[in-house]
């Protein structure tokens, strides 16, 4: 297959492609579609506003109904349910705070304080007994956490967290590049038996693949905020990549191509002998080696 850009065309082997991502306007056909299901290649469109809103899916190579009855035994059993929502939040909690340690052993003191209060905080997800509460704990510990962010660079104060729509370039880049982890998991998962629509810490719905919300929690911070970090304290941004009207502020479409392509370079790197996307597919394994007893799942944790 080939792709065109900006008149140029580029050949591309069906062969080396797992996950196509197309975030401006594109034209498909038929024949295209039938290549990649036929090669089992995702396709993944994202619309103006920087939200994934639909997915071409390849048939489900490998499906296996002992795997998704056990998933949902899991969801229906509130003591294993939680056992599992709560090591998600842990990861989550971790790797935030992993973050704000990373700076505060170099020379950032003033993010102890911040520290200190997610100290406090991450004990209790052990007693959290529902959803709800546990949820209003991962609320409380990015409250603390995203107050920290100002005083690793002050570029980095974005107020309050606004997510539709975006008030500003920070939250517009943690959306963003939010929607393009989502993505990524939401792949890994679909190369296990794992059901996407049946998840823990996320209630399951209709018409979402709500099992990638749960098991982004512990990689945002590690994939979405170090990359904003880097962003903006390195000053890889350009003012064209955003476009604020009316207290709205959304990336452009140059924005977009250069925020996805340091998305890419930043999950492919290596972290203790893997990839970050090895690193989410290992996850994805590992929940489901839990639920069918195989050994007891631990999140993702990096180290600070």
């Amino acid at each position: 297959m080939s792709i065109t850009v900006d008149g140029k065309t580029r050949p591309f082997p069906i062969e080396k492609i797992a996950h196509i991502v197309l975030l401006s306007e594109s034209r498909l056909n038929s024949a295209l579609l039938c290549l990649c299901g036929a090669n089992g290649v995702r396709i993944s469109v994202f619309d103006y506003y920087g939200y994934c809103k639909g997915t071409f899916e390849p048939p489900q190579m490998n499906p296996s109904g002992r795997v998704k009855l056990e998933q949902a035994r899991h969801i229906i059993d509130d003591v294993k349910r939680m056992a599992i929502a709560r090591e998600i939040v842990r990861g989550a909690a971790h790797n935030m705070r992993a973050n704000l340690q990373y700076y505060a052993y170099r020379e950032k003191e003033d993010l102890k304080d911040e520290i200190l209060k997610m100290n406090r905080l991450i004990p209790k997800i052990d007693g959290a007994e529902d959803s709800s509460v546990l949820m209003g704990i991962e609320g409380n510990l990015h409250v603390i956490y995203y107050n920290g962010w100002k005083l690793i660079d002050e570029q980095l104060d974005f107020g309050k967290r606004v997510r539709r729509p975006p008030n500003n370039p920070i939250n517009c880049l943690i959306s963003f590049i939010n929607q393009l982890v989502y993505t990524v998991v939401r792949h890994e998962i679909s190369k296990t038996h794992l059901d996407e629509t049946l998840s823990w810490l996320h209630s399951p719905g209709t018409g979402r693949a709500s099992l990638s919300l749960d098991l982004a929690e512990p990689f945002k911070p590690a994939l979405t905020d170090i990359l904003i970090f880097k962003l903006i304290r390195k000053g890889i941004i350009s003012d064209n990549w955003f476009d604020t009207h009316e207290g709205v502020c959304l990336l452009t479409e140059t924005g977009r191509r250069h925020v996805a392509e340091q998305f890419s370079i930043k999950l492919e790197e290596s972290l203790q002998g893997r990839s970050y996307r090895e690193w989410i597919y290992r996850e994805v394994l590992n929940i489901e080696r839990h639920i069918m007893g195989m050994e007891e799942y631990n999140s993702f944790k990096r180290k600070a």
